[in-house]
C-alpha cells in the first residue's frame, strides 16, 4: 500500500483538513492509500517511508521523496491538479 505524508510546521487543523481530502480523492478514485499526517519538524521519513509528501508551508524536509505543494487543497485553486501531481508520483512507484 502506498503511503502519503501530510506535512505541515504550522496548523494542525490545515493539515488534518488537507489530509481528508487527499483520503476523500484517493477512496474516490480507488487508490488504496494511508494518508498521514505530521509535523514536519518531528515526522521520521524512514520510519513513514512516504512515496510522496505534500507540505504545506515552508519545506525543510531534505529528501529525495517526491514533494507536492498542499496548498492548492486549502484554495482549491489548482486541488484537482496537485492531486493528480500525488497520483502521478503514486503511479510511478508500481
Amino acid at each position: 500500500m502506498n503511503t502519503i505524508l501530510v506535512a505541515t510546521s504550522t496548523s494542525e487543523n490545515k493539515m488534518n483538513t488537507v489530509a481528508d481530502k487527499i483520503r476523500n480523492y484517493c477512496r474516490t478514485d480507488n487508490i488504496e492509500a494511508e494518508v498521514l499526517a505530521s509535523n514536519v519538524y518531528k515526522v521520521n521519513l524512514k520510519e513513514t517511508a512516504p512515496e510522496v509528501i505534500v507540505i504545506l508551508g515552508q519545506n525543510v524536509l531534505e529528501t529525495d521523496i517526491p514533494i507536492v505543494d498542499g496548498v492548492p487543497f486549502m484554495t482549491t485553486i489548482g486541488e484537482k491538479e496537485a492531486f493528480q501531481q500525488i497520483k502521478s508520483h503514486l503511479d510511478g512507484q508500481g
